[in-house]
C-alpha cells in the first residue's frame, strides 16, 4: 500500500532565516460591484439632473424598472410626508386593486409582490420623494398661492407664446382682464378673509368652466386673466354668464366686470393686445351702476 507522501518540516534543516524582504500587504479586496438598486439609484439622479425634468415620470420609471429586473409581479412607492401629503404610486401607473389597497395605511417606502429581501430600496426612496418635491416647488413657482390659478409670471409667459403662435399661424384666441367690483369694500366691510373667499370662488368657478387648453390666472390682486383659444368673442359673455352659476352649493358669484380683445385680428403684440382688454375692462366698469 502506498504511504501519501509527508511534506518535510520547514525546520528539518535547522532555524529559518528571516525573509530578505518583508512579506508583502495582502492584495485588498476587490471593490464590490454595485448593487442593481445602486445603479438605479444613479440613472434616476442623472435623471433628476436633467433640465425640466418630471418627478412623477422619474417616479414611475423607479418602480417599472424595479419591476423589469427583479422579474416582479407588482410595486408600489407609498408616501407619506410633510408637505406631499398622502400619495401611492403603482407600477406601470395602474390604480390600487384589492391586492395594493391594503398600503393605503402604510408608511413612506417601496412595497413589493413577492417580497425581495435583497432589495435595498432606501436610495430609491429618497431619490422619488427628491423629485416629487421638485414638482411641488416647480408648481408653486409657477402658480398663485390663494387660488391656485396660474401667477402673473406664468401668464405674461403664456400670452407672450399666444401672441408669437397666433402671429405667424394666424391662430386666433381671446384674451379677457376682469376684475372684482367693489373688492375694497368687500375688505373693508367684511375683512380680508371675505376677500380671499370671494377670489378663491372666482377661482373654483374658471377651474369648472373653462375648457381644456384655456388658461387662467390671477395677475394681480383681485384682477384676472383668461386666455381662450379658438374662441368666438360673441361666446364670451354666455361663458362669464356660466362662471357665475358654477357653484354647486348655490352661492352667489362675486361680481366682475371684464374687457375682451381678440389676437391678432384686433392686435397681434402683447402690449397692445392687453392694453385694449385693459381699457375695455375700465370703461366696462364705468358704466356699472353704483
Amino acid at each position: 500500500m502506498a504511504r501519501a507522501l509527508q511534506p518535510v518540516p520547514d525546520d528539518a534543516y535547522g532555524p529559518v532565516p528571516p525573509p530578505v524582504l518583508p512579506s508583502p500587504d495582502p492584495p485588498p479586496d476587490p471593490p464590490h460591484a454595485p448593487s442593481a438598486m445602486s445603479e438605479l439609484g444613479a440613472d434616476l439622479v442623472r435623471e433628476l439632473a436633467r433640465p425640466n425634468a418630471s418627478g412623477i415620470g422619474i417616479l414611475y420609471r423607479a418602480l417599472d424598472d424595479i419591476v423589469a429586473y427583479y422579474d416582479l409581479d407588482d410595486a408600489v412607492l407609498v408616501i407619506d410626508e410633510p408637505g406631499l401629503g398622502r400619495q401611492i404610486f403603482r407600477a406601470g401607473r395602474q390604480p390600487l386593486d384589492n391586492g395594493s389597497v391594503v398600503l393605503l395605511d402604510a408608511k413612506t417606502g417601496l412595497y413589493t409582490d413577492p417580497d425581495v429581501r435583497d432589495l435595498d430600496d432606501v436610495l430609491v426612496v429618497d431619490v422619488c420623494l427628491i423629485a416629487l418635491r421638485l414638482d411641488f416647488l416647480r408648481y408653486d413657482a409657477w402658480h398663485d398661492p390663494l387660488t391656485g390659478l396660474y401667477d402673473r409670471r406664468s401668464f405674461d409667459r403664456l400670452l407672450e407664446n399666444g401672441v408669437a403662435r397666433s402671429r405667424r399661424y394666424n391662430w386666433p384666441f381671446a384674451l379677457v382682464i376682469l376684475d372684482l367690483d367693489a373688492f375694497k369694500a368687500l375688505n373693508d366691510q367684511h375683512g380680508h378673509a371675505a376677500g380671499d373667499d370671494a377670489l378663491r370662488s372666482l377661482a373654483d368657478r374658471f377651474r369648472r368652466v373653462l375648457r381644456f387648453g384655456d388658461d387662467a390666472a390671477r395677475i394681480g390682486g383681485d384682477e384676472f386673466g383668461l386666455i381662450l383659444p379658438n374662441t368666438n368673442p360673441g361666446d364670451v359673455p354666455g361663458l362669464l354668464e356660466r362662471v357665475h352659476a358654477a357653484d354647486p352649493t348655490g352661492a352667489p358669484a362675486p361680481p366682475f366686470s371684464y374687457g375682451l380683445a381678440v389676437c391678432p385680428t384686433e392686435a397681434d403684440e402683447f402690449d397692445t393686445l392687453f392694453r385694449l382688454a385693459d381699457e375695455r375692462l375700465y370703461a366696462a366698469k364705468k358704466r356699472r351702476p353704483e
